[in-house]
């Protein structure tokens, strides 16, 4: 049996200047750990899902082609954020990828890294580092599981490919011996638009693990465009079926969060906040870049998300 772990981003390697800024507040890298058995049958079934629910972007007859066509979770998450529940063509796609995920029992690693607030940050370096967790990760899986693996990460650039490549192939080729010997070779790169698997961790990392983390670890620190209330939604909607598509390892789970601001756990992030109800709200442009100047419809006031909003907004107002 073998597995592939694709590896993709969201977020960029800038420092945050101050408390209020539009540069991204964090820097998620993810994998997606699928059975090669599976694989087949995940890529034709992502693939219909992405016609059936954005028919207009495939022009091709040919399913196949739809491939080159990506549902990028960067203008998911935009489309979150607009419309909150009112998304329901960006929600019931995400709902369904995730159904796909746990029926091929496929599994979820990450290292996400909160920001501090005039801190450095060293992109390089911490992608590095998150390559070789996953690579840690994965190994621990596969021990596991008794298989072996291989890994591909999404293209960026030759430099930094051959950077984070070189870091594996020290470990590898290591004097006192292999660490990742269940991973058949060093990480290699590919282009998103003829992987599924890449496409998919995309979506987790963008859509997803991206705001579910900025609503937990963000919020009451940092405000731009970039910290939203509405990320309420796919925290309160997907946090539990992420949480299951963890595994432990050697190292504890697979998940891991650095968090600059208050050094809160890891475990925070799988943490549902509490609904509460409402009749009626209006939250001014401010803390978290959100203009909600309208009466919430009924699907909003019954998950709370305004609510939520107006207190983590109040809460970073009374912040020294």
């Amino acid at each position: 049996m073998s597995y592939i772990c694709y590896i993709d981003e969201a977020g960029c390697g800038a420092p945050l200047p101050a408390r209020k800024t539009d540069i991204q507040p964090l820097l998620v890298i993810a994998g997606l750990v699928v059975q090669q058995e599976a694989l087949p049958h995940l890529t034709r079934e992502f693939l219909a899902l992405k016609r059936k629910y954005f028919p207009g972007s495939f022009t091709s007859p040919h399913l196949l082609d739809d491939v080159r066509e990506e549902i990028k979770g960067s203008e998911l998450r935009s489309a979150i954020r607009k419309k909150g529940h009112k998304a329901g063509t960006q929600l019931r796609f995400i709902d369904d990828t995730l159904q796909l995920l746990e029926s091929y029992k496929c599994r979820v690693l990450a290292t996400i890294w909160v920001k501090g607030i005039g801190t450095p940050f060293k992109p390089r370096e911490t992608y590095t580092q998150s390559v070789q967790h996953a690579c840690k990760a994965f190994q621990s899986f596969l021990e596991d599981k008794d298989a072996q693996g291989f890994m591909i990460a999404d293209f960026r650039t030759t430099q930094l490919n051959d950077q984070v490549a070189h870091s594996i192939f020290t470990q590898k080729y290591r004097a006192k011996g292999d660490p990742f010997d269940r991973v058949l070779e060093l990480p290699t790169f590919g282009v998103s638009n003829n992987h599924v698997g890449l496409q998919i961790t995309d979506v987790l990392c963008s859509a997803l693990l991206f705001p579910i983390a900025s609503s937990v670890y963000c919020f009451g620190h940092v405000s731009g465009v970039h910290v939203n209330g509405r990320d309420l939604v796919p925290r309160r909607r997907y946090t539990k079926r992420l949480k299951k598509l963890q595994f432990r390892g050697d190292a504890g789970w697979s998940v891991l969060v650095f968090d600059k601001h208050q050094k809160r756990s890891s475990a925070e992030l799988f943490v549902v906040p509490p609904v509460q109800s409402q009749t009626r709200a209006q939250v001014q442009m401010g803390s978290f870049g959100l203009a909600l100047q309208e009466v919430p419809d009924k699907s909003e006031v019954e998950m709370g998300d305004n609510d939520e909003t107006a207190r983590t907004f109040a809460t970073a107002q009374a912040a020294p």
